[in-house]
């Protein structure tokens, strides 16, 4: 039957499209009910709207039912996941897709341990490659009790979002893994980024309770902001080779990176950098505590260009019984032929050791160690206005030069502490020359 002045077709598209629109409009909603039931299922029920929440299998829900530039909500309770490996039935989050929880406390999306197929592997909990990608508000659990317990070697990873744009907010990161150095691969917790990558941020994250040795809690490649984060890892045991555990890693920034108003206790390394160098990085305003390093720079592969590293309180850990490595404070390095770091500004710190405590350094743990080989170079480094413990060496070794030094105050003592016979910010010999005040 016809209806005058009617198109019954365009009428049913159009029906469809204010329906879709209907659920969409503040985005698509998932319920947590009976999650752990249907994993592996690739079952769904609901429709995705506030009123009726999709349920079931999340993986093929987040894999069949979200389109790129969508909100996702997720509500309270446990979402569980296979975590992505790259295998069959888990999905990349798509491009655009903003995954929000109802907050820490009360989304939790957790990594499975009990389906058919199940064996060690190097898992994701949640992963795209995709850009501009929002995470926020929610927990994400990597369950890695499995690994600690069987004595498994790969790693477990929290979110990885490795394109540009992508935003890590209000996410908290629990139970990730990494074996040890050497035996196994590297537990990013957290992750933005690439080569080339920018426009990514990490703000007001906390990761906690990682559960191997080898790992980061936050690690950005590319430009990007990471502010207002929070880095919890045990203490360096005293009288064992030390952990490969680092609380925030930016390697390759170009245009800028800041790193800003963060806590970080214990592990080696407050901030890390061994790959890719850095050009155009401020650390400004951070805590380091209870750590080996607090900003190691060691230029294993290219160098730092135009680093600020401003006013970070930096608390060094005293429990070793006996010293297996050097531990400095602040590490500036180059250790590749031709290789020239330049531009690097040390202002108004605080560095000392940890809550203060009577010790005497050994000469391998201090403050600052400003290094280089043959053919390397260390230019235009400044270091001023910081508070240094006057019980830990500053330390000079290979070329620098226009090395600047002034307003700095010992701590404890009326001088800096020497170091293999060169005083601290009062005097260098060798191979430097600058201004020091």
């Amino acid at each position: 039957m016809k209806i005058p002045g009617k198109n019954i077709k365009t009428g049913l598209v159009l029906a469809s499209l204010w329906a879709a629109a209907a659920v969409f409009a503040n985005g698509i909603w998932l319920s947590s009910t009976n999650s752990l039931t249907y994993l592996g299922q690739q079952t769904n029920f609901g429709s995705g709207s506030i009123t009726n929440p999709y349920y079931g299998d999340f993986d093929y829900i987040m894999g069949n039912k979200v389109p790129a530039k969508t909100a996702v909500n997720l509500g309270a309770g446990v979402f569980w996941t296979k975590g992505w490996a790259g295998q069959s039935g888990v999905s990349a989050i798509p491009a655009g897709v903003t995954l929000q929880g109802d907050g820490e406390g009360l989304t939790t999306v957790r990594r499975a341990t009990n389906y058919a197929g199940y064996a060690q592997r190097l898992y994701n909990t949640l992963f795209s490659g995709s850009s501009n990608i929002t995470v926020c508000n929610l927990t994400v659990d990597n369950n890695a009790f499995d690994y600690v317990a069987h004595g498994w070697t790969n790693a477990l990873l929290g979110v990885s979002l490795l394109g540009s744009g992508n935003t890590l907010e209000h996410v908290t990161d629990l139970n990730g893994f990494g074996y040890a150095y050497g035996s196994g691969p590297e537990g990013f917790q957290l992750s933005v980024g690439g080569n080339g990558q920018s426009g990514n941020k990490v703000i007001g994250c906390t990761v906690s309770n990682f559960l191997g040795h080898y790992g980061d809690g936050i690690a950005a490649v590319g430009d990007c902001l990471v502010e207002g984060n929070h880095v919890f890892f045990p203490p360096q045991p005293a009288g064992v080779p030390g952990y490969h555990l680092f609380g925030i890693n930016v390697v390759g920034s170009s245009r800028g990176s800041l790193l800003i108003g963060n806590y970080v206790y214990g592990g080696t390394d407050g901030f890390h950098n061994d790959t890719g160098g850095d050009t155009n990085l401020v650390i400004a305003n951070n805590v380091f505590e209870n750590i080996c390093q607090g900003v190691y720079l060691s230029g294993d592969e290219r160098p730092y260009n135009s680093v600020t590293i401003s006013h970070n309180l930096m608390t060094q850990e005293t429990n070793y019984t006996v010293y297996h490595a050097q531990m400095f404070l602040i590490d500036i390095g180059t250790t590749q032929a031709g290789q020239t770091n330049q531009t690097i500004v040390v202002d108004g710190n605080i560095i000392r050791y940890y809550k203060d405590v009577p010790f005497t350094s050994d000469g391998s743990q201090g403050a600052i160690y400003v290094y280089g080989g043959p053919n390397q170079l260390n230019e235009n480094i400044s270091i001023i206005n910081n508070q240094i413990d006057a019980r830990m060496p500053v330390e000079f070794t290979g070329p620098i030069s226009n090395l600047y030094a002034s307003g700095n105050i010992p701590l404890n003592g009326t001088n800096f502490a020497v170091a293999n016979g060169h005083p601290g910010l009062t005097n260098v010999a060798g191979s430097q020359a600058g201004s020091q005040q």
